[in-house]
């Protein structure tokens, strides 16, 4: 495929991630303004209660006199049952159409994601505060489109070798960064511009998804390995078409010459130890109900479960809890303005996860092979570090959520974004590694749903919050942190895995090289 073409399609498939993938996440804006427009403002009517933020004998405040604010709980458990339904639906939505994608490839998803996007700006432009149970079926159409963008795009990465996951990491990134657009929304609504406006412009935006769809994307997928004429189009007889299938059976095991003559020899020792590890691979899961019984697989449910029930929490109650911290409206619209603006920086942080995975490709493996002989136990290894670096920086984010000053919580921000920048393009990135590619779509969407059933223990740890602990967030927040000890376990687990195999490989070839091929 020509270079240029390979950046057209990352440029388009980046840009789709970025405008319309994650749109769910910017939720800390758009309540602003569901709220500021009166949804769900019959829930207040019996346990409303108005009162001053601020006046002037209220010392956390300086003592300048301000305006009242209604309190209203049930408010903001009606809008946190729409986040919870949407975040969970986009978890749903990968489980669903995870196969889908594997058995009907690129362009029957696109085309589907394209229609439910096109339907969640229509309704999201018709809602008002009469009608606001809309919501419900437009964040659901919102979080299904958006996530199959995703999933559709990360093949991309295949085209980019060695960069492949920073690319994918990218990716996910950029779908985190989407938030960012209903920060345009609450920025055009506090400027003048409706609500039902910016989401008829989105809805017309949706047009440009046929650019990828009918012209760069396949109609079924991306391979990977890419063989090395994939994309080009070339004219063969019948008997070069018949040769096909032994050559890319060559490339899956990492070979790109014929192998023949004296290409045979320069080549028998490396396709030896690679074919070696593939078979290995391949022997550890020879079906999917293997893959999912396996504990790599079921320990990362474990840490991506964890972390993402504490983004979840903190997504849905970022109203209520700045509520709680800040002395009036503006100074909430400020907060929640910079959060949404931080979030855009998840195009920044993300690739950096994928740099972590990808550091040492162009080096020595840790046994002393060279950077062409990895495998994927070399890839394994090399992500410890960054499950290990994800999860220090989602700690960080817990403890600082914890500390009562409000200007600390820019910080907080960051460490939140830069958390989930890791999460999703890691997860998706290792279980490419870890896993044969042809399961990647079922074992990345059953991933997703278990996980959305775990984060659905927000809801219950939002109403512990509002009734046990009268809205403050203390209690609840310190459980989630020792919570987030738990997935330690997972780099730990990989790292015997990898020694594990290795042993295990040097043991049957009879060498001290544990990939050395075995000799004869």
């Amino acid at each position: 495929m020509e270079q240029s073409k390979k950046i057209l399609t990352f440029l388009c498939s980046f840009s789709e991630c970025l405008f319309f993938g994650g749109l769910t996440y910017g939720w800390v804006a758009l309540v602003f303004v569901l709220k500021d427009r009166g949804f769900f403002s019959d829930e207040c009517d019996a346990d409303s209660t108005v009162a001053p933020l601020l006046n002037e004998s209220d010392d956390s405040c300086g003592g300048v006199a301000n305006s009242t604010e209604v309190s209203c709980p049930g408010q903001d458990g009606k809008l946190q049952v729409v986040f919870t339904v949407a975040a969970f639906t986009i978890n749903a939505t990968a489980f669903i159409i995870g196969p889908i994608y594997d058995k009907y490839g690129t362009r029957i998803v696109r085309i589907v994601f394209s229609v439910f996007l096109a339907l969640a700006f229509i309704l999201l432009a018709l809602s008002d505060p009469e009608k606001p149970n809309i919501l419900f079926p437009a964040t659901m159409f919102l979080s299904s489109g958006g996530i199959m963008i995703l999933l559709s795009n990360i093949q991309v990465g295949n085209l980019f070798g060695r960069w492949r996951s920073t690319i994918v990491t990218a990716f996910s990134g950029s779908f985190d960064s989407s938030a960012f657009v209903m920060l345009l929304v609450k920025i055009g609504y506090d400027g003048g511009v409706s609500m039902q406006t910016s989401f008829i412009i989105l809805a017309v935006a949706t047009l440009g998804f046929n650019l990828n769809t009918w012209i760069f994307l396949p109609v079924k997928h991306i391979p990977w390995p890419l063989p090395s004429d994939w994309g080009k189009p070339t004219q063969v007889d019948e008997e070069t078409k018949e040769k096909q299938p032994e050559q890319e059976e060559m490339k899956v095991y990492g070979e790109s010459e014929k192998v023949n003559g004296s290409h045979a020899d320069k080549t028998d020792d490396k396709n030896s130890s690679q074919s070696q590890l593939h078979d290995l691979l391949e022997r550890e899961y020879p079906n999917l109900r293997t893959c999912f019984i396996s504990p790599m697989y079921l320990l990362l449910l474990l840490w991506l479960s964890v972390i993402q029930l504490r983004h979840w929490f903190f997504l849905g109650t970022f109203n209520p809890w700045i509520n709680g911290m800040s002395c009036d409206k503006s100074e909430v619209s400020q907060y929640t303005s910079a959060f949404a603006s931080v979030q855009f920086c998840g195009i920044l942080f993300a690739p950096l996860c994928g740099l972590i995975l990808d550091r040492n490709r162009k080096k020595k493996t840790s046994t002393g092979r060279d950077a062409s002989e990895r495998t994927f136990l070399d890839d394994l290894e090399d992500s410890i570090l960054a499950f290990v670096v994800t999860i220090i920086i989602t700690l960080l984010f817990c403890v600082m959520i914890i500390v009562p000053i409000l200007e600390v919580q820019y910080v907080t921000f960051v460490l939140q974004v830069l958390s989930r920048a890791f999460l999703y393009g890691l997860a998706a990135a290792f279980i490419a590694t870890a896993f044969p590619m042809q399961y990647f779509g079922a074992l990345y969407g059953s991933g997703m749903i278990l996980t959305a059933l775990f984060g659905l223990l927000q809801w219950p740890l939002f109403q512990i919050t509002q009734s046990v602990s009268g809205g403050d967030p203390l209690a609840v927040n310190i459980f989630v942190l020792a919570l987030n000890f738990v997935p330690f376990l997972l780099p730990l687990y990989i790292h015997f895995y990898v020694k594990k195999k290795r042993v295990m490989i040097s043991q049957q070839n009879g060498t001290a090289d544990p990939l050395s091929p075995r000799v004869t």
